[in-house]
């Protein structure tokens, strides 16, 4: 392994994906930014062309001759790893498939965590999925399947459930709400009905609609009715949680609880109900993430080659990218 041995991680969210290069020191060196890569929710072709971006937007930034050792793809698609057939699809002719891992991107974002030790991750962002790992190292899910049935408490149900709760004023099934008011301004609209050939448009993707939710937390936060929607989310997040804990029968106490995605990061109605609520029920304990998602895919990138996750590394890594991505802002044409 020489200086000029690279590894990339990469995090596929279901709104945005990130990519990261580092070496075997855990220093970070490139990082890029592009589309969703659930090649369920979004399609074969986009997720492809969003994979495309990343990975021409890390070499751009790096010298020539860089020899990639591992990649390491986190997908919104997958739970666990891909098939052989699924990666050949998704990955042939962009990244060196024998030396490729595509697998589930709370599998990215569990092992940034927490190293795989066991516990619980909760992710809300633009859909939801639990993750349960128990004292004997075997993974149980809740959740994971998809905004058509379920994802709870997650940006895209926040969004719908707002809207509900919009159309339910108008007429007159429920509360008065400023949410018809505002939806109107994310859309651009002057009435509420105005936005249905928008949503049912069939190239209306799943993210869109979903950024509806991050819009109404930073305009409607003050309304009684969005809190409720987001409590009731926090609610339904934890209540597949405690089932997900009692399938894998995972014994600690308190339970370690990491929190991911950008409901959880942002939307505190969501977060407080969810451990709240889970407190009703066992003792839990919120912990910080060792390492957001991204870096937890380029650590399992620098472990897939033979590299040690020691404190040192993972301090590199998470100092190293917070050094980049603040250069990157400071810059004209920076991807983030």
């Amino acid at each position: 392994m020489n200086h000029q041995s690279l590894f990339v991680g990469i995090d596929g969210g279901g709104t945005h994906s990130y990519g990261v290069a580092v070496n075997e020191a855990g220093q970070v060196l490139a990082t890029a930014k592009s589309g969703s890569l659930n090649f369920h929710g979004g399609g074969l072709a986009r997720a492809r062309r969003s994979l495309i971006e990343l990975v021409q937007a890390l070499r751009s930034q790096l010298p020539a001759g860089c020899n990639f050792e591992n990649f390491v793809i986190g997908s919104a698609a997958l739970f666990i790893d891909s098939t052989e057939a699924e990666k050949e699809e998704f990955c042939s002719g962009i990244t060196p498939l024998p030396i490729t891992r595509l697998i589930g991107d709370c599998l990215t974002a569990y092992h940034g965590a927490c190293l795989s030790q066991p516990g619980i991750l909760v992710i809300a962002g633009t859909g939801s999925i639990i993750l349960v790992r128990n004292e004997a190292g075997v993974f149980s899910q809740g959740g994971g399947w998809g905004h058509i049935f379920g994802d709870a408490g997650s940006a895209w149900w926040i969004a719908l459930e707002s809207t509900k709760a919009a159309i339910a004023d108008i007429e007159g099934l429920g509360p008065k709400t400023c949410l018809g008011a505002t939806i109107c301004l994310f859309y651009g609209v002057k009435e509420l009905s105005e936005i249905i050939p928008v949503v049912y448009d069939a190239s209306y993707s799943k993210d869109k609609f979903a950024a509806l939710a991050r819009f109404l937390s930073l305009h409607a936060s003050n309304d009684e009715v969005f809190q409720d929607v987001c409590r009731r989310g926090g609610r339904d997040l934890a209540a597949q949680a405690l089932a997900t804990v009692k399938r894998a029968n995972l014994q600690l106490d308190p339970l370690p609880l990491f929190l991911a995605g950008s409901v959880l990061d942002k939307n505190q109605f969501v977060r407080d109900s969810l451990v709240t609520e889970m407190n009703r029920e066992r003792r839990v304990k919120v912990l910080h993430a060792l390492l957001p998602p991204l870096l937890g895919a380029a650590l399992l990138a620098l472990e897939e080659g033979g590299v040690t996750a020691k404190p040192e590394l993972i301090e590199t890594l998470r100092a190293s990218h917070h050094e980049l991505v603040a250069k990157n802002h400071s810059t004209p044409n920076e991807r983030f």
